[in-house]
Formats: C-alpha cells, structure tokens, sequence
C-alpha cells in the first residue's frame, strides 16, 4: 500500500497500462504485480507500507507497456 502525501507519480502496471497517483491518493498493489515507475513530480512524498518486510525484487530491461509509453 502507498499513500501520496505531496505530488504526483505515474507508474506502468503489468496488463493495467499506465496510473498517474495525485495527492490524497491510497493505492492498495497486490503483491507480486510487474511495475515500474515512468514519472513523478519534483516535490513526490510517498508513505510506503508493505509485509513482509523482506521481498526479493528482480530487475527487467523494460515492460512492453513502459517501452511504449516511452515513444
């Protein structure tokens, strides 16, 4: 779960496309969702809280939907 306290982000979800996440929002991500982060605001501030704490994160070149958006 994520909560945006200042700002703005996008981010590309794997067979979701794209979201852009203003102030105010909450945004519950189920875990194990591909994401990557395209954009964000200068002034972003983001609460981030996730369990378990420990999670492995693998690293791709780049998911077809950020490739797009990108052009």
């Amino acid at each position: 779960m994520f909560y945006v306290l200042n700002g703005w982000i996008k981010f590309v979800y794997e067979d979701h496309g794209e979201h852009t996440f203003t102030k105010g929002d909450c945004i519950l991500q189920p875990p194990g969702i591909v994401h990557n982060e395209l954009d964000c605001s200068d002034d972003v501030e983001i609460l981030e809280i996730y369990s378990p704490a420990v999670h492995e994160t693998k690293v791709v070149r780049q998911m077809p939907e950020a490739a797009a958006a990108a052009r």
